[in-house]
Parts: structure tokens; C-alpha cells; sequence
């Protein structure tokens, strides 16, 4: 069953290359617009066809950052991509602004604090609402 699986990946994988590789070769130079849309709906079928019938699971996140990387390093070294889950850390590194709600945060017990708002940040203009518990 595992080397059925391989196959029809290869099979696709090769089908999606040969499709490629002739739709570049009679597009005109300067229908750009033409080329990423084919070239993007080829790698989303790819995508959806490893995804599906891929033998091992495939893990989705790590593939496409894989992709991205490769294709970026591809053009020169300084162009990176920044997940958006690291852009925060990144915004502070290169500019020194804080991006947050702009406040120092403590905890005391059971309750959550904004011990020291920033001038001008939104942790200043907040109005404190007590959280009334429904728990007796």
C-alpha cells in the first residue's frame, strides 16, 4: 500500500511539472500576472495531493516555511521572511518601539495586574471593570 501511495505521488508530482514547464514555455515574457496564477494553482494542487496521499503525515507549517525560505534565498541574502508570529520581537529589535498595550504586568493571587501604564499607551486609557465570578 506504501509504494502505491509513492507512486501516485510521483506520478502527480511529475504531471504537475510537465504542466508547468509547458504553460512557461508558451506564456509571453510579459504576462507575468498569467504565470504566478498558474504557478500558484500548481503548487496549491501539489500541496493538497501530498497532503492527501502523502505515506508519511506531512506537517503543513514546516513544509511552507521550507518553501518560502528556499524560494527567498534563492533571490539574495538579505531578503527573510518574518512569521507573523515573530514580527512583534522583531518591530522591537529594529526600531526599540513596544508594541503592546504598553504597561508592566504583575500578577497578585488570583488577579491579573497593570502595575505601571506607559504615557500615551492604550494600558493608560483602560478603566478598570472588576471581573465578577459566577463560582460561589
Amino acid at each position: 500500500m506504501k509504494f502505491f501511495k509513492k507512486s501516485k505521488i510521483l506520478i502527480v508530482v511529475a504531471s504537475f511539472a510537465i504542466g508547468a514547464g509547458t504553460m512557461y514555455s508558451f506564456a509571453p515574457e510579459s504576462d507575468n500576472y498569467f504565470e504566478i496564477s498558474r504557478n500558484l494553482d500548481i503548487f496549491t494542487s501539489l500541496f493538497r495531493e501530498l497532503n492527501i496521499y502523502y505515506v508519511d503525515d506531512v506537517k503543513p507549517g514546516e513544509i511552507m516555511k521550507k518553501g518560502i525560505d528556499e524560494m527567498l534565498e534563492s533571490l539574495d541574502p538579505y531578503t527573510n521572511y518574518i512569521p507573523e508570529s515573530d514580527i512583534e520581537d522583531f518591530r522591537f529589535m529594529t526600531t526599540g518601539q513596544y508594541g503592546g498595550i504598553g504597561a508592566l504586568i504583575g500578577k497578585k493571587g488570583d488577579r491579573i495586574l497593570i502595575t505601571d501604564p506607559y504615557e500615551g499607551y492604550p494600558a493608560q486609557k483602560m478603566i478598570y471593570v472588576p471581573v465578577i465570578s459566577s463560582s460561589k
